[in-house]
C-alpha cells in the first residue's frame, strides 16, 4: 500500500537542515500518532535527514500526549515525540489582518473575535488585493471555501465569497451546485419534519420528548413521508410509535 503525506518541507536553520512533516486532520484522531510515526520513519529512511513531525487539527481539540510509545516485555521499542497544533487554540486576529496571505484559508478555523461573515469577507478582500496571479488567487479562494465549510454553513460561504470567480477553475467544478442542492435538501427535510410534528400534535396532542428526538434524527425525505403516512393510519400515538419500529 502506498503511503503519502500531506506536506513535507525541507528547512535549513543556520547550518542545520531537516524535514518538517505536517499532517492535517479534519478532527482529532487517536490513531494518527501511529500513522505519523510510519510517515516519519519512511521519510527519514528515504531522505536520510532528521524529521520534525507535526499534526495540525483543523477542528476540535486533540488532547492526547504528544508522544507515542510501544513496549514489548521489558523493552521500550518505540518512544516517538511529535508536535500537535489545534487551530481553534490559536488566536487568529493577527493572522487575519497581517498574517501571510498563503495561510488565509486556515484563518477561519482559528479562534476569532470577529463574526464569521466578517472573517470571511476580510480573507476574501486580502486575497483579492494581495495575490496578483489569477490562478493562485482562485486556488486560494477554493481552499478558503473548502476549509471554511468545516466550521461555517455553506449558505454563509456562498453568500460572502465571490464564487463566480471560481466557476471556470477545474477544482471548483460542481462545488457550488452540490452546496446549493444540499441546502435545498435540508430545507425540504425541515419543512416536512415541521409538517410531521404539526400532524402529530393536531391528532394526538403533545409529542413525548423521546419520540420528538427520535423523529428529529430523520434526514431522508422518503423516511419522513413514510412517517407522515403512519400518522394518518395510526389510532393512537402508541400505535404510531410501534409502527416506526416496523
Amino acid at each position: 500500500m502506498q503511503r503519502t503525506s500531506d506536506a513535507l518541507v525541507k528547512i535549513r536553520e543556520n547550518d542545520y537542515e531537516y524535514l518538517m512533516l505536517v499532517e492535517f486532520q479534519a478532527r482529532p484522531d487517536r490513531k494518527m500518532a501511529g500513522r505519523l510515526l510510519e510517515y516519519t520513519a519512511m521519510h527519514h529512511c528515504r531522505h536520510d535527514k532528521p524529521v520534525y513531525p507535526v499534526i495540525i487539527n483543523l477542528t476540535g481539540k486533540g488532547r492526547q500526549a504528544e508522544r507515542y510509545t510501544m513496549d514489548c516485555l521489558e523493552l521500550t521499542v518505540v518512544d516517538f515525540n511529535y508536535r500537535m497544533i489545534n487551530l481553534e487554540d490559536i488566536t487568529g486576529r493577527d493572522f487575519l489582518y497581517r498574517g501571510p496571505v498563503g495561510l488565509l484559508p486556515l484563518v477561519p478555523l482559528m479562534r476569532q473575535d470577529d463574526p464569521p461573515e466578517q472573517v470571511l469577507e476580510k480573507c476574501a478582500v486580502r486575497l483579492e488585493s494581495e495575490v496578483a496571479a489569477q490562478d493562485e488567487r482562485a486556488t486560494l479562494y477554493v481552499a478558503l471555501a473548502a476549509l471554511s465549510s468545516l466550521k461555517f454553513s455553506k449558505e454563509l460561504i456562498l453568500k460572502v465569497l465571490e464564487v463566480s470567480k471560481l466557476e471556470n477553475l477545474p477544482l471548483f467544478d460542481g462545488i457550488r451546485e452540490q452546496w446549493e442542492a444540499r441546502g435545498e435538501a435540508r430545507g425540504e427535510v425541515k419543512g416536512r419534519l415541521d409538517t410531521l410534528f404539526d400532524m402529530l400534535e393536531a391528532k394526538f396532542g403533545k409529542v413525548p420528548d423521546d419520540l420528538r428526538s427520535q423523529l428529529s434524527e430523520l434526514k431522508d425525505v422518503t423516511a419522513i413521508k413514510d412517517a407522515i403516512r403512519k400518522v394518518i393510519n395510526a389510532e393512537t400515538i402508541e400505535e404510531f410509535s410501534r409502527s416506526l419500529k416496523n
